[in-house]
């Protein structure tokens, strides 16, 4: 199982995410055609670090950027990958 540790800056105010693939892929079971903004936030909620911050999490989310916000771990987790297909 992939473990990663993200910092995202957001202004001045730093967060720390705990991503694993447990939690990736929980996420992304939960999205939904009509729902997802709720499973991003609840990733930035799962993964946060310094469980503190949970509020300043939830009003960025309410400005909402919880799909932003959600879109750098997932990106930042993932890594770049170049996939190719060959015919």
């Amino acid at each position: 199982m992939a473990e990663k540790k993200i910092t995202l800056v957001v202004g001045k105010a730093e967060f720390g995410f705990n991503v694993t693939t447990d939690e990736f892929n929980r996420y992304i079971n939960e999205v939904k055609p009509d729902d997802k903004i709720l499973p991003c936030k609840r990733l930035l909620r799962r993964t946060l670090i310094n469980q503190e911050q949970k509020e300043e999490i939830d009003a960025l989310c309410d400005r909402g950027l919880a799909i932003n916000l959600a879109s750098k771990l997932i990106e930042e987790f993932q890594g770049d990958v170049e996939i190719e297909v060959k015919k």
